[in-house]
């Protein structure tokens, strides 16, 4: 193995654990994942953050989901390990696989994650099956936007499951005994408690029969309990149990979900110790062997010979009792009204590391975290006035300065709190480390989009930059023919008017442009539009304009949908081969249907829906036409921008827009924009902008030195006598001390205070004085539109400057006289 393959395969499985190492040592290559070092991002990185953690994990990848496991995870394989390694999903749990299969389908179609919380699953694991329980969550890994995996995030809970059943079932035995005297009561009392567990009992089934083998009673069917009434030998030695062999016959179906083999039987002593009753306990043949089972079907024997003899001690019954609290995994406590414990279980030194006597008789509050104090006095209020707390979650101090997760379930009597107490730690961390595999990928997934962003832009940049450098330096000759001289001139605007269009594109798609928004009939723009639409279609198109609403009015920037109306018609043409008929069709809608994976959008809206009859959209493109740069075109046919600029001015205006195509049939891209009622405003008289002399004082505002001395020289050519202030503040202090300006030129984007406040103190302070705005880019334009200022776009001409400066001094002049 060279040197390259080994530090390649160190990075495609890190750490020294003994899975990392098999998977180190596996030919990839002969399976139909291949070599690793080919494998995606989307497979290594879940598959690194797997192999480094301490917590049970498993991936798949691939149409047949090929199995990868880290080291927490293999003894849950049981002798499946190590051969389950790259084979498919389906045969490593062939036995539970058609239990899964539709929350499988789930995530690798739909890529909807799934959660089960102790799901019971019939694992072949060491041979035979197991009755297990496991908390998991089906996460989908992706390629792209791909779905190609999904990952696991186990915890088995087999053993909890079936001690909390256990657990119950002992606390209803003894409320069922309480006040039991006679032996019928007694006898009666075990069946109520075991017939109560019918469908969560530890057992497949249970009953008690009386000395002459009668069924006193069981937690079986009418028909199971017809099937055991008759007669057959029990063989249990007094004092003891032991397994035996259930009796054959034709078991009914549907008596019990699992059907046993075998039972316990274990003798249940009378009042003077002669035999009262046996217990029978039918063993379930899918659980694994549990030490645990013979304990308590004697503590229920026991319970039941206690309550015939009436005679035994309460010190005796008491350290019957207290072997499940003792026992108990779990914490348990007893709490009064002021909060303090009155008692607790062992299991709270083994968890939170306290003694029992250091916390018996201090408050919860000496030992919850004190951010969680609050919420916890609250919760043991709320139980206190008969509200009982489930599921209810804080957070406890360990003796050695760690914190623990702790859910609680409660019940209230005689003026104490009983509480149950789960240690949910491991649950959160896994939680947690599950959401930051997730963010982890989709951090991945962003960071390839910004890749093809910023490439996009640097090569379109560049492309520009190079007719901008060649003619500077052409312009360098000195015997240059005018006419030459006047090109490269003519080349470099026309670049730099190229340039700024790309800008503007990005930022329409980032929904970061200042719009000025403006009440217009969108039926009245597309008919005037319609010439110029033509003249772009060719002859060969024939242009259909339908109006299907009345009053088909909106507030939008009329430039940004102009533009938004042309690309689309821009790309129509070129997916129809320039001949065939092109629909417009303007329309009113009552909802924005669910788009891109976002909720269905209600409200009033205009619809501008441009049909063509194409080639149409790929099913896998339609997810991405709307990226900068992303174009399904020939090289040198678009830069990609056009249905980016779409996106992000409908988005922007308050809408969305729609795509539906299939291939060979079309594609229809339906623009959504907010309706409004009001009626539309007659279009202002637009002057040509044209150069022409200027006077007046203008203060120029920029925090740039070579702009601001670039704007004021452009000024003093128009006409203008000027002032340059550094910032907002220095331009306050002007207005205040020199003589009267005319107008304000200021800059919006600038340390402190910016041009839209400044603007707006100098119309309250000084309202005669008029104020113009520049800029290339403020998210504060982005977001307010309605700023109320005449505004300048970054980078301008020398005649678009003199254009608004006279717009603005016109308005003065019409206001005030």
């Amino acid at each position: 193995m060279s040197l390259d393959t080994s530090q390649t395969l160190a990075q495609v499985f890190p750490g020294d654990s003994d899975m990392a190492r098999r998977m180190r040592e596996t030919d990839w290559a002969a399976t139909p994942l291949g070599p690793p070092e080919a494998w995606p991002t989307g497979l290594k990185t879940p598959l690194a953050m797997m192999l480094t953690s301490r917590f049970e994990m498993w991936l798949g990848w691939g149409e047949d989901l090929r199995f990868f496991y880290n080291d927490a995870y293999a003894p849950t394989l049981g002798t499946k390990h190590p051969a389950s390694l790259g084979r498919p999903f389906h045969e490593v749990w062939r036995e539970v696989y058609a239990d899964v299969e539709p929350q499988v389908h789930s995530v690798m179609r739909d890529g909807v994650a799934t959660w089960n919380k102790a799901l019971q699953l019939l694992l072949e694991r060491n041979g035979y099956p197991e009755e297990t329980y496991h908390t998991f969550s089906y996460s989908p890994l992706r390629d792209g936007n791909d779905i190609k995996g999904l990952m696991c995030v186990v915890t088995e809970e087999t053993e909890r499951v079936i001690s909390e059943r256990r657990l119950e079932t002992v606390r209803r035995l003894g409320e069922c005994l309480i006040g039991a005297v006679t032996q019928d009561a007694v006898l009666q009392g075990v069946c109520d408690a075991l017939a109560a567990n019918t469908d969560d009992f530890p057992f497949s089934l249970a009953y008690v029969r009386d000395p002459l083998g009668g069924l006193v009673g069981c937690s079986a069917t009418e028909d199971g309990r017809e099937l055991l009434q008759r007669p057959w030998p029990l063989d249990a030695a007094r004092g003891t149990a032991r397994k035996q062999a259930l009796p054959r016959g034709a078991y009914p179906t549907g008596t019990w979900a699992i059907q046993p083999t075998e039972c316990l039987v274990m003798p249940i002593a009378g009042a003077l110790g002669d035999p009262a009753a046996t217990l029978v306990l039918g063993l379930n043949p899918h659980r694994r062997g549990d030490e645990g089972l013979l304990d308590l079907a004697t503590l229920i024997a026991d319970r039941a010979a206690g309550a015939f003899a009436q005679a035994r001690s309460v010190e005796e019954e008491r350290r019957r009792s207290d072997r499940i609290w003792t026992n108990a995994r779990d914490l348990m406590v007893v709490v009064d009204g002021d909060g303090v414990f009155q008692s607790v279980s062992p299991a709270w030194t083994r968890i939170l590391g306290h003694s029992v006597e250091d916390v018996i008789g201090r408050r919860i509050a000496d030992f919850v975290v004190p951010e969680d104090a609050v919420v916890t006095d609250q919760a043991l209020d709320e139980v206190f006035h008969d509200s009982q707390v489930t599921g209810f979650e804080n957070r406890y101090r360990t003796l050695d300065g760690d914190v623990r997760w702790i859910s609680w379930n409660t019940a209230f009597e005689d003026g104490l709190v009983y509480g149950y107490g789960r240690d949910m730690t491991e649950e959160k961390q896994q939680a947690l480390a599950l959401k930051q595999a997730e963010e982890a990928l989709r951090q991945a997934q962003k960071m390839e989009a910004i890749g093809q962003l910023t490439g996009g832009v640097a090569h379109d940049f560049n492309n520009l930059l190079t007719v901008i450098r060649s003619s500077a330096d052409l312009l360098r000759s000195r015997d240059l023919p005018a006419d030459r001289r006047r090109r490269y001139i003519d080349a470099i605007s026309d670049t730099a008017d190229r340039a700024a269009k790309l800008t503007s594109q990005l930022l329409a798609f980032s929904r970061r442009q200042a719009l000025k928004p403006e009440h217009f009939n969108i039926a009245t723009k597309v008919e005037t539009l319609g010439d110029m639409l033509r003249s772009i279609l060719g002859a060969r198109i024939r242009l259909d304009v339908s109006v299907l609403c009345e009053d088909c009015f909106v507030e939008s920037d009329i430039n940004q949908f102009e533009t938004a109306l042309i690309n689309l018609a821009v790309n129509a043409r070129d997916a129809m081969g320039g001949e065939g008929v092109l629909q417009v069709r303007i329309d009113a809608a009552g909802a924005i249907p669910a788009l891109r994976g976002h909720a269905a959008s209600r409200g009033d809206f205009i619809t501008v829906a441009v049909v063509d009859g194409g080639g149409g959209i790929a099913q896998d493109d339609q997810a991405r036409i709307f990226e900068p740069f992303y174009t399904t075109k020939e090289v040198g046919r678009g830069t990609g921008l056009g249905l980016s600029q779409v996106y992000g001015f409908a988005k922007q205006s308050g809408g969305d827009v729609a795509v539906d195509s299939r291939v060979g049939q079309g594609a229809t891209f339906t623009l959504y924009l907010p309706r409004t009622r009001r009626a539309e405003a007659p279009p202002a008289p637009s002057a040509t902008p044209v150069r022409s002399r200027h006077d007046g004082r203008v203060l120029v505002v920029e925090d740039n030195a070579a702009i601001g001395e670039f704007a004021t020289q452009l000024l003093q050519d128009l006409g203008y006598h000027t002032e340059l202030a550094a910032n907002a503040v220095e331009a306050l202090a002007r207005l205040e001390t020199s003589a009267p300006f005319d107008l304000v030129f200021s800059d919006v984007v600038m340390p402190g205070i910016g041009g839209v406040e400044l603007a707006r103190t100098i119309n309250g302070r000084w309202p005669g004085v008029r104020v113009v705005l520049t800029s290339g880019y403020s998210h504060v334009l982005a977001t307010d539109a309605h700023h109320g200022f005449p505004l300048l776009h970054k980078p301008y001409s020398v005649e678009e400057l003199s254009h608004i400066l006279r717009q603005a001094a016109a308005t003065e002049r019409a206001e005030t006289g």
